[in-house]
C-alpha cells in the first residue's frame, strides 16, 4: 500500500515549483517567488503558495479535482531561530486515502540535515476504514557542489518518541547528478535494490527559477522548501521530460513540458503526460509571481 501510494504521489504532482540554483545554503529573502500556478484544465491541477515577512514559505496548497480524480496537498511552516522548521501537511487522494503528517526539520548551515516526524493513513473501503501509523526519520546527506546525495530513511510502525536504529525499517535512496542538474533519482521504496528510476532530460535554456521539482525525498510537503533551496541546489536547466522505470528499467510513466519565458522567468508551462506511451492532452499552466 505505502508503494502504491508512492506512486500515485509521482502520477499526480508533476509538479511546478521555483528553486534555488546558488551553490551556497539557502538565503532569504528569496527571489522570484510564484504566488500561484493555474490552469483552467479540467484535467490539470491548481497551486497557491504563502509567505512571512521573510518571504520564506509558510503555506502551501495543491488540488486535482479532475472528472476522473480528486487529489489534494495542503502545508503549513513555522520557523523557530533560523535552525528548525515545523511542517503540519494533509494529503487526499479521491478521498479514500487520508494522510497527516507532523514533522521537525532541522537546518545545518541552512540545509536540512535531518526530519524527524509522524503520519497517520487513514483508508476509507465501503463501510470499512483502516488506519496506519508510523514514526520516520530522514538523514540528508550531500556532495560537496551542495547537491542533494541521499535520503536515509527509518521507519517504524506506531507513534514513539524515540526510533531505534536496529528496530527500524531502512532503506537509501540515490541522486545521480551531471553538469550541475539531477539526471537520475534512484527510489527503493524500503527494497535491498532499486524499485523506481526516475529519469530527467534537459534543455539548454536556464532561468534563475527553473519550475520543475523533483519528489526525490518522497513526501510532498517537502517540494515547497526544495524551491527555497533548503535541500540545496537544484538542476539549473529546464526539465524537458520525466521518466518513471520499473526494477527492470522498463518505462510506465513518463511528462515532457514546455515554456514560456518572459523577463527571464517562466509566465507559462505546457506539460503532457503519458502513461505506457498513450500520452493525455496538453495541459497549460499560467504563473503569477510575487510583485506582479
Amino acid at each position: 500500500m505505502m508503494k502504491q501510494l508512492s506512486i500515485l504521489c509521482s502520477i499526480f504532482l508533476f509538479l511546478t515549483l521555483a528553486s534555488c540554483t546558488s551553490n551556497e545554503g539557502p538565503e532569504y529573502p528569496a527571489k522570484m517567488l510564484p504566488t500561484s500556478i493555474q490552469t483552467q484544465d479540467a484535467n490539470g491541477d491548481n497551486q497557491t503558495f504563502g509567505y512571512d515577512d521573510k518571504e520564506r514559505i509558510v503555506s502551501w496548497d495543491y488540488i486535482s479535482d479532475s472528472p476522473n480524480s480528486t487529489v489534494s496537498y495542503s502545508a503549513h511552516y513555522s520557523y523557530t531561530e533560523g535552525n528548525t522548521i515545523k511542517v503540519r501537511a494533509e494529503e487526499t487522494l479521491w478521498e479514500e486515502q487520508h494522510r497527516v503528517f507532523e514533522e521537525t526539520i532541522q537546518l545545518k548551515n541552512g540545509r536540512a540535515a535531518q526530519a524527524e516526524g509522524t503520519f497517520i493513513y487513514t483508508i476509507h473501503s465501503g463501510e470499512r476504514t483502516s488506519e496506519m501509523r508510523k514514526t520516520y526519520r530522514l538523514i540528508f546527506d550531500y556532495l560537496p557542489s551542495n547537491h542533494l546525495n541521499t535520503v536515509e530513511h527509518f521507519e517504524v510502525y506506531g507513534i514513539v518518541d524515540e526510533i531505534k536504529d536496529n528496530e527500524a525499517w531502512r532503506w537509501k535512496n540515490q541522486l545521480v547528478w551531471e553538469n550541475g542538474n539531477l539526471k537520475e533519482f534512484q527510489d527503493y521504496q524500503g527494497n535491498s535494490t532499486v524499485d523506481t528510476f526516475v529519469k530527467y532530460e534537459y534543455s539548454a535554456d536556464k532561468v534563475a527559477n527553473p519550475l520543475i521539482m523533483p519528489m526525490v525525498t518522497n513526501r510532498a510537503h517537502h517540494l515547497p522548501l526544495l524551491m527555497q533551496g533548503v535541500f540545496g541546489a537544484n538542476s539549473v536547466n529546464l526539465v524537458k521530460s520525466v521518466s518513471w522505470l520499473d526494477n527492470k528499467y522498463n518505462p510506465y510513466l513518463s511528462a515532457e513540458y514546455s515554456y514560456e519565458i518572459e523577463n527571464s522567468r517562466i509566465s507559462k508551462y505546457t506539460a503532457t503526460r503519458f502513461i505506457n506511451s498513450a500520452a493525455s492532452e496538453p495541459v497549460t499552466y499560467t504563473v503569477t509571481w510575487a510583485g506582479e
